[in-house]
C-alpha cells in the first residue's frame, strides 16, 4: 500500500500530534528533535522510526513509553519516519 499524503497531512491523521509537535515538548519530543538525534544514521534509523511508530517503544526519550500505533500502514509508517528525519533542527 502506497503512502498517502505529506508529512504533515500524514502526521495529523494519524493522530502524532496528540504526542509531539515540530518545535517543542509535550508528551512526546519535539519532531525537531527526533530529527537531530538520529541525523548521523538516516537510512537504518527510517526503518527503527517506523517500527517504533507501529509497534510502540520507550525509553529512549524518559520514561513515558510510545503507545503502538497499528492503525498506521507500514508504507505510511516509513514515509512518516523519513519525513520527521528530514526535519532541519
Amino acid at each position: 500500500v502506497a503512502p498517502t499524503g505529506s508529512g504533515t497531512e500524514l502526521l495529523v491523521r494519524h493522530r502524532c500530534t496528540a504526542c509531539h509537535e515540530l518545535d517543542k515538548p509535550l508528551i512526546g519530543p519535539p519532531v525537531r528533535a527526533i530529527a537531530a538525534r538520529y541525523q548521523t544514521d538516516v537510512d537504518s534509523m527510517t526503518e527503527v522510526l517506523a517500527r517504533k511508530i507501529v509497534l510502540g517503544g520507550g525509553g529512549n526519550w524518559g520514561v513515558v513509553p510510545m503507545v503502538p500505533n497499528e492503525h498506521v500502514s507500514e508504507s505510511d509508517a516509513r514515509s512518516l519516519a523519513s519525513w520527521i528525519l528530514s526535519q532541519k533542527p
